[in-house]
C-alpha cells in the first residue's frame, strides 16, 4: 500500500475513533475523553449537547478523511483535518455556551449578578498575526530554494536528525499550530472558555501572554528551519539561545500563573 495512503488510513481512523469515544461519553462529564472546556463543566446538559455534536462530526470528519487518503495528497488531508478540527472546536464551544446561557436566564438569580469581565485580546492577537504573515511571506519568498525534503529539527549541536516533504515541515505543521495557538488565543476573550478560575482577569492576561510566547517561539524555531533549508544557515548558538530561552520563560510565567492563582 502507497505510504500517504496508509498515513490517511491511520488518521481517519483515529479521527473516527475519537469521534466514537467522545459520543459514548456524551453523558458522563469527565477529564479525559470529549470536549473539555469551562462550559461544559459548568452544566452537564451543555457537556451531553457539546459532546453529542463533536462526537457525530469527529466521526463524519473521520470517514470524510478516510475517502480523501486514496487520493494520495497529503496536503489535501491535513487541510480539511485542520479545517475539520477548528470547525467541529467552535461549533461545540458555541453549543456548549449558549447552553449554560439559557440555563442562566432560567434560573432566578441570588443577589446583584456580577457580570464576568471580557479580556482585551487584540492586542496578543495583533503580534501573533504580524508573526504569522511575516513566517508565510518568507516561505513564499524561499520556497523555490528549499528541497523537496526538508530539515524540521535539529539536536543539540545543530545537526538536523529529522526530516519532512516541504508542504509538510514547512507549511502545515507551522501554520496548523499557529492557527491552532491563534485559536486558543482568541477564545481567551471568555475566561469560562479556557476554564480560568472565576474568571480571573490577571490570569487569563498572564495565559494569553504564555500562547504569545509560545507562538513566537515557534516562529523561531520554524523560520530558523526555513533559512536552514533555503539559504544554509545554521548556529548552534541560536538554538541553544532558543532553548534557554524557552525554559527561561516558561518558568518565569509558570510562576507568575502559581502566583495569581493564590
Amino acid at each position: 500500500m502507497n505510504p500517504d495512503v496508509a498515513f490517511g488510513l491511520f488518521i481517519s481512523t483515529t479521527m473516527f475513533v475519537a469521534g466514537l469515544l467522545t459520543y459514548l461519553y456524551r453523558n458522563r462529564p469527565n477529564h479525559a475523553i470529549g470536549i473539555r472546556i469551562g462550559y461544559t463543566y459548568i452544566s452537564e446538559e451543555a457537556w451531553k449537547k457539546a459532546n453529542t455534536f463533536a462526537g457525530k462530526a469527529l466521526m463524519g470528519l473521520g470517514l470524510l478523511l478516510g475517502v480523501l487518503s486514496f487520493t494520495g495528497n497529503i496536503i489535501l488531508l491535513m487541510m480539511a483535518m485542520i479545517i475539520g478540527i477548528s470547525l467541529i472546536t467552535w461549533r461545540s464551544y458555541v453549543i456548549a455556551k449558549e447552553t449554560v446561557e439559557l440555563e442562566a436566564i432560567s434560573m432566578p438569580a441570588e443577589g446583584e449578578p456580577k457580570p464576568l469581565e471580557r479580556i482585551e485580546v487584540k492586542p496578543y492577537l495583533a503580534i501573533q498575526l504580524v508573526l504569522i504573515s511575516s513566517y508565510l511571506i518568507l516561505l513564499a519568498v524561499s520556497w523555490d530554494r528549499m528541497p523537496e525534503i526538508i530539515a524540521i529539527h535539529f539536536n543539540v549541536q545543530g545537526i538536523a536528525d529529522r526530516f519532512e516533504p516541504k508542504s509538510i515541515g514547512a507549511f502545515l505543521i507551522p501554520v496548523g499550530g499557529a492557527v491552532f495557538i491563534l485559536g486558543l488565543t482568541y477564545l481567551g476573550r471568555d475566561p469560562v472558555a479556557l476554564r480560568i478560575p472565576k474568571g480571573n482577569a490577571r490570569i487569563a492576561r498572564i495565559i494569553l501572554e504564555l500562547l504569545t510566547m509560545l507562538q513566537f517561539l515557534l516562529w523561531g524555531a520554524f523560520t530558523y528551519s526555513i533559512l536552514y533549508n533555503a539559504y544554509s544557515y545554521s548556529s548552534p548558538t541560536f538554538l541553544d539561545a532558543m532553548v534557554i530561552g524557552s525554559m527561561g520563560i516558561i518558568v518565569v510565567e509558570t510562576i507568575r500563573l502559581v502566583k495569581a492563582m493564590r
